[in-house]
């Protein structure tokens, strides 16, 4: 992988967010963190999964919310460390308060052990087919086995719909893979992530069948219960709502997919 253009895309994507209107986002911020001691700094946990985020083999961090991460500790005052993590661990040291934050899709099962300081994004979950298959609804998914990331929920009704026979995969990559050559009849994704995946395969939408949209999720900034009420999560949560207003996630994701398919620009696939 070609290094000066992994560096070249990463500027190109933190201009863009300058252009996003969040510059003058700054200058309305009421800077609390500065009226008084400055807060301590929150760990936040990322799940390790192009397009959100990943480590490079140099050692440099990339992805849509590695940028978003940065946008949130500019506008809060907040110091975010990050920890990017396999969303197993990330939930469990979540349950167990050993990071303050995850931004993960809305989930029951964090639900049950974590609180919900705000949404960062409201992204469209899909499924698709190997090309010829034609999904109306749901119901077509019946008796049919759908690959989708593992412990992910993505949609309250898929997930609990026994008749669905949910297989489970680490990363997106996988899971097109397995559709194309047969071990799966479906594939479950965000819809952006679909569209980076397999334009870092280098394939072309007909590679699958037409995306049919089964719902709506938050991306949700998730705190522990001893995070929830403190000053620095308040000031974070207020720097979710620019964010979320703003769509940056979504402008975010339309320049990397943009940028993803130039051949001029990296694919980013060492770690799907």
């Amino acid at each position: 992988m070609d290094e000066k253009k992994i560096n070249t895309a990463l500027v190109a994507l933190r201009r863009r967010q300058l252009t996003l209107g969040l510059g003058s986002a700054l200058m309305g911020m009421p800077y609390l963190a500065r009226a008084a001691a400055q807060p301590q700094p929150l760990s936040l946990a990322l799940i390790e999964l192009m397009p959100w985020a990943s480590t490079t083999p140099a050692g440099e961090r990339n992805g849509i919310l590695i940028d978003i991460a940065e946008t949130l500790s500019a506008l809060s005052g907040i110091d975010l460390q990050l920890r990017l993590l396999p969303y197993p661990r990330a939930a469990m040291m979540l349950q167990h308060e050993q990071v303050d934050l995850m931004v993960a899709l809305q989930a029951d099962r964090l639900d049950q052990v974590a609180a919900r300081l705000a949404p960062l994004s409201s992204e469209d979950i899909v499924v698709v087919g190997r090309p010829g298959t034609i999904l109306r609804s749901m119901a077509d998914l019946k008796g049919k086995i759908v690959g989708r990331l593992r412990h992910a929920e993505y949609d309250s009704e898929f997930a609990t719909t026994p008749e669905i026979i949910k297989y489970d995969t680490n990363t997106y990559r996988q899971s097109l893979e397995m559709l194309r050559i047969g071990r799966l009849d479906a594939v479950i994704f965000i819809r952006s992530a679909l569209t980076f995946t397999l334009k870092s395969m280098q394939l072309t939408p007909a590679a699958v069948s037409p995306p049919l949209l089964i719902g709506r999720c938050p991306l949700t900034m998730y705190a522990t219960r001893a995070c929830i009420s403190t000053a620095a999560a308040n000031l974070v949560r207020e720097a979710c709502k620019v964010v979320y207003k703003r769509q940056t996630i979504r402008a975010l994701a339309d320049v990397l997919n943009h940028q993803t398919g130039d051949s001029s620009s990296p694919q980013f696939v060492g770690s799907l």
